[in-house]
């Protein structure tokens, strides 16, 4: 076991392979980074506080022992997820139906419409962003925390939630359209800012 003076700046792929080189204080970086996202992730699928706990430690477990397959095509914060999502099925031996969407509702989501950045003044902290992000229902936080705040790419939130790409763009295109309004409210900003661009 190795222990060293990690920045908390440090890149995550960099980290991921300080942990295949079994150094603790790269884990205990990476784990202090993503620990709440992951507990998130769980505490949305198992309701049960004991099971949860445990799948939640199996997963940093998982993490630990198998960071010597990490493989560079998928973000680390995917990766860990996925080992998270594994835990999940085989604590509950039946997975989750993915949502069902409406074909319309769908087809009438452009992505014009996706932009989170434009939607976030500069001015807010992101401390008044997480906490409207937070108020939202409970998977439609989730998946626009993966991917405003961790930049996931849809199809991998898609694949870690079990749900299809367009229901991913469906929940964030509703939090665009009820956080609009409220982040608007909190600053002063310029309305062509807040246009979808066409």
């Amino acid at each position: 076991m190795k222990r060293s003076r990690i920045d908390p700046d440090t890149d995550d792929i960099r980290l991921i392979k300080m942990v295949a080189d079994e150094n603790e204080s790269a884990f205990e970086t990476l784990y202090n980074k993503y620990a709440h996202t992951v507990q998130a992730f769980i505490s949305l699928r198992i309701s049960d506080d004991e099971d949860a706990s445990e799948v939640f430690a199996d997963t940093w477990l998982g993490c630990w022992r198998s960071s010597k397959t990490f493989r560079t095509d998928s973000k680390v914060l995917t990766w860990i997820l996925s080992i998270a999502r594994r835990q999940i099925y085989m604590k509950r031996r039946k997975p989750k139906p993915p949502d069902q969407m409406d074909q319309m509702e769908l087809d009438s989501i452009t992505d014009d419409q996706l932009e989170p950045v434009e939607l976030v003044n500069k001015d807010l902290t992101m401390e008044i962003i997480r906490q409207r992000i937070d108020a939202l229902p409970a998977e439609m936080a989730y998946t626009v925390t993966l991917a405003w705040l961790h930049e996931l790419p849809y199809t991998e939130i898609a694949s870690l939630l079990d749900v299809p790409v367009g229901t991913v763009k469906s929940r964030i295109a509703r939090a665009r359209q009820i956080l609009r309004p409220q982040l608007t409210d909190l600053a002063p900003v310029k309305p062509h800012k807040l246009q979808s661009q066409r």
